[in-house]
C-alpha cells in the first residue's frame, strides 16, 4: 500500500483531528490530491520530459538527440503517452510535428508540473540544492560576480539555503523560459525587456550604453563621435535568439535618435569573436557599458552624442510562482536588487 493510500484509508480516532493537525483546508487537498495521484499512478515523469523536449525541438529527430536516446525508441513512447493520454498530441509531417489541439490542451496543463515538483524538492530539503543558472551572451564578469555572491550557494553567507550550490552555464535568452519553466534552471541571467508572462525578476545592472571600437578604428581618437560619424557605421549586434527584446528595442531607441543604423548580427557568446569581429572589420562598432570594456585593451568606448543613451539592464529571472522566485525575492531585498514580477 502506498503512503498516500494509507493516509487516505486511514481512520482517525474517535474525537482525534483527522488531518492529524493540519488545518481542514490542507487535509481536504491532500484528500483531492490522493485521488487525482490514484488516476494517474502508471503514468511516468519521464514521458512528460520526452513530450515536452518534442514540443521544444519541433522534431522527434533532434528531440531525440537532446534525449540521447534513439529517434524510434523516442517515437515508441510518445505513442505509448498518447495511448495513455487517449488522443493524438501531435500531428506528423515531413517538416516535423505540430501540436494537436489536444496536445495544446495537454502541454498546457502539464508545463508546470516539473518545475512544481522540483520546487517541492527544494522546498523539503533546500540543503541539497543545486541552483542551475543559465547566463546568455555577453554577460560581464561583474555581474557574474553579483550574481554569485547574491543568490544562495554563491556566496559564504548562510541562512535557509546555506548547503546549496551554484552552477553556471551558458544559455541563449529565447531558450530560457521554457527552461524556467519546467524546471531545469532554476535561475536565468538575461538582458530587459523579458517578454515572457511567466517570470519573475531582479535588475542587477543598469548601465547607459556607448560606442565600442577597436583601437586602430578610424574613430578611435575623437573623444565625441557625432551621429553623422555613425551613420557611416554599420552597428555590431545581437541576433533575436540571444537577446529577445533587447535586439529590438535599443536599434528602436537609437532611431529616434537619429541614427537608423545597419546591423551586422553576430553571435556573442564569446568575447573573443566580438573583438575579433570590431578589430577586422573597418566600418564596423558596437554598444556595451563602459564598465563591461574598459579593462579590454584591444578596444576603446565613447559616449553616443546623446543625454539619454539606451541602457543595458541585466536581470536574474526565474519561473513565477517556484521555490527559485521566493528565493529571489528575498535575495533582491537583501541586495537592494530591483525585483519586479511581469
Amino acid at each position: 500500500m502506498s503512503v498516500l493510500d494509507e493516509w487516505a484509508g486511514r481512520r482517525a480516532p474517535a474525537g482525534a483531528d483527522p488531518g492529524g493537525g493540519l488545518p481542514a483546508a490542507v487535509t481536504d487537498a491532500v484528500h483531492r490530491a490522493v485521488s487525482d495521484a490514484r488516476d494517474v499512478d502508471d503514468f511516468d515523469m519521464r514521458h512528460l520530459r520526452y513530450f515536452l523536449t518534442v514540443v521544444r525541438s519541433g522534431t522527434v529527430s533532434a528531440a531525440a538527440q537532446q534525449l540521447r536516446i534513439s529517434q524510434p525508441s523516442l517515437s515508441q513512447q510518445i505513442r505509448r503517452l498518447e495511448k495513455r493520454v487517449g488522443a493524438a498530441l501531435f500531428t506528423r509531417s515531413s517538416r516535423g510535428v505540430e501540436l494537436t489541439a489536444g496536445g495544446r490542451a495537454f502541454l498546457r496543463e502539464i508545463q508546470g508540473i516539473p518545475g512544481q515538483l522540483r520546487s517541492a524538492i527544494a522546498a523539503a530539503a533546500p540543503a541539497a540544492q543545486v541552483w542551475s543558472v543559465g547566463v546568455c551572451g555577453g554577460v560581464p564578469a561583474d555581474v557574474l560576480i553579483e550574481v554569485q555572491n547574491g543568490l544562495p550557494g554563491g556566496g559564504p553567507h548562510g541562512g535557509r539555503d546555506a548547503g546549496a550550490r551554484l552552477r553556471m552555464r551558458s544559455v541563449g535568452a529565447a531558450d530560457q523560459d521554457d527552461l524556467l519553466r519546467t524546471g531545469e534552471l532554476a535561475f536565468g541571467i538575461v538582458r530587459m525587456p523579458i517578454l515572457s508572462p511567466h517570470l519573475v525578476g531582479a535588475v542587477v545592472w543598469d548601465e547607459p550604453l556607448g560606442v565600442v571600437m577597436a583601437r586602430k578604428h578610424a574613430l578611435a581618437d575623437r573623444t565625441e563621435p557625432t551621429w553623422s560619424d555613425l551613420a557611416r557605421q554599420r552597428l555590431l549586434w545581437y541576433d533575436e535568439g540571444c537577446a529577445p527584446g533587447f535586439a529590438d528595442t535599443v536599434p528602436a531607441h537609437l532611431a529616434r535618435l537619429g541614427w537608423n543604423s545597419v546591423l551586422h548580427p553576430v553571435d556573442q557568446d564569446q568575447h573573443a569573436l566580438f573583438v575579433h569581429a570590431l578589430e577586422t572589420t573597418s566600418d564596423l562598432v558596437a554598444l556595451r557599458p563602459r564598465r563591461a570594456v574598459e579593462k579590454e585593451p584591444h578596444l576603446v568606448w565613447r559616449p553616443l552624442p546623446t543625454s539619454r543613451p539606451p541602457r543595458e539592464r541585466l536581470a536574474v529571472t526565474a519561473a513565477g510562482d517556484s521555490h527559485a522566485a521566493r528565493v529571489l525575492q528575498r535575495v533582491a531585498g537583501e541586495r537592494g536588487w530591483g525585483f519586479f514580477a511581469e
